[in-house]
């Protein structure tokens, strides 16, 4: 039978420190990979946004309409509650991106607050469903955009 040395000992102990390491390594991986895409396609949809803001870019309606909708991907579920408490950072870039002048905000707000259940009528609701409810309510209250 061998007797295991102080330097066997301490070989063993280094390869399982190296082992913890490399164990460690794998599961933080995936957590990174999830931030990085969530990373990217924020920066992906404010890229989107910021571009078409440019002067001289695309026609001016459905430039604004691009970044509407480029918004409220990225922003659902924080628009989602906002709507829900009648307003909100969130619902105040999206009123401002609609063209909503701010003296007229706090009325869009408890127009969408009051809207709520049909505006997130479906589950899951998307973007893109949200703004045609939202087109939909908004034709009825035209006063808002003066």
């Amino acid at each position: 039978m061998k007797r295991i040395t102080i330097h066997s000992f301490g070989s063993i102990i280094a390869l399982l420190g190296v082992l913890s390491i490399i164990n460690a390594c794998a599961v933080t991986v995936k957590t990174t990979e999830s931030s990085t895409q969530t990373f990217q396609n924020t920066t992906d949809a404010s890229s989107k946004f910021t571009s078409s803001t440019s002067p001289g870019e695309g026609s001016g309606e459905s430039a604004q309409r691009e970044q509407v909708l480029a918004f409220s991907r990225v922003q659902l579920e924080r628009i989602k509650t906002d709507m829900a408490v009648g307003g909100g950072e969130h619902l105040t870039s999206l009123a401002t991106l609609l063209g909503v002048p701010s003296h007229h905000q706090p009325k869009f707000f408890a127009l969408t607050k009051a809207n709520f259940s049909t505006l997130f009528s479906s589950e899951p609701t998307t973007a893109e469903d949200l703004l045609a409810r939202l087109d939909d309510q908004l034709a009825t209250h035209p006063t808002l955009f003066q």
